[in-house]
């Protein structure tokens, strides 16, 4: 995603109260990327300022052992910069919901950046196999001038074999579905299915800066044969336009990808 944070240095305190309120406090110097200074003597020399960020996480509802809640969570970061020197972190872009590739239809450049706030609000429910996620992300930059971006996401699952998504109440987040059944054939265990849809929007122009905007429509099919090994597939569908360098005014493309995964 276009506002997800870098991983730079720096120190990071967390929380829980009572298994539904969690917290985290970071502290961090803002550094080069690990594939562009190479080794951390690098990487701190290239420090040009501090990032001081926080998430905080609610469970509003949490019934039934966890098969169902209502999850709701605030972020914020700033930015402390130094002087007029180009951030390689203000630099916002982003892959079309791919990580297999490195293309990104989406791109501002880089950004003098002065000072930097971003905010994001999440927002989950689940109800047994079917669960709803979400969140609003807005990036508020002081470049040469004011600059504003924005994006959001909302994705939906139905695991068809009637698993629910575990929530790790420690860390404020869902993780991976375990199958009732592990996938064998002489007993007849067919594993976890579950189907998938997201749609997700960005939009990186403001000013004088035309990055471009994005819609992505995936829809996937997970397939969790045992605990530590499953099967993704996904097709997207690509919108990009009004994107000045390279000039796009409309155009699509679309994906299909898969991967299959095993944990030692």
């Amino acid at each position: 995603m276009a506002f997800s944070p870098g991983r730079n240095f720096g120190a990071l305190a967390v929380g829980n109260r009572g298994g539904a309120l969690t917290w985290s406090f970071g502290y961090f110097l803002n550094t080069g990327s690990l594939s562009f200074d190479g080794q951390s003597k690098d990487q701190l020399s290239a420090g040009n300022g501090i990032d001081l960020a926080i998430r905080i996480t609610d469970l509003v509802q949490y019934q039934d052992d966890g098969r169902r809640l209502t999850h709701l969570g605030f972020s914020w970061s700033h930015g402390f910069r130094d002087g007029d020197r180009e951030d390689p972190n203000a630099q916002l872009r982003t892959r079309p919901e791919s990580f297999l590739t490195d293309v990104r239809l989406v791109d501002t450049g880089n950004l003098v950046n002065h000072r930097r706030d971003l905010i994001a609000i999440e927002a989950a429910w689940l109800n047994g196999p079917l669960s709803f996620q979400g969140e609003y992300f807005h990036a508020f930059t002081k470049s040469t001038e004011h600059l504003d971006f924005g994006g959001w996401y909302l994705s939906g699952s139905y695991v068809l074999t009637g698993e629910t998504r575990k929530y790790r109440r420690a860390g404020g987040g869902f993780g991976e579905i375990k199958p009732v059944r592990s996938f064998h054939l002489s007993t007849g265990g067919w594993g976890a299915l579950e189907l998938a849809l997201r749609y997700s929007s960005v939009d990186l122009n403001d000013k004088s800066v035309r990055g471009g905007k994005e819609r992505n429509v995936t829809v996937g099919l997970n397939w969790y044969l045992t605990r530590k090994i499953r099967f993704m597939a996904n097709y997207i569908y690509v919108n990009v336009k009004d994107r000045d360098e390279p000039p796009v005014s409309s155009g699509d493309a679309n994906i299909f990808m898969a991967r299959f995964q095993v944990r030692i």
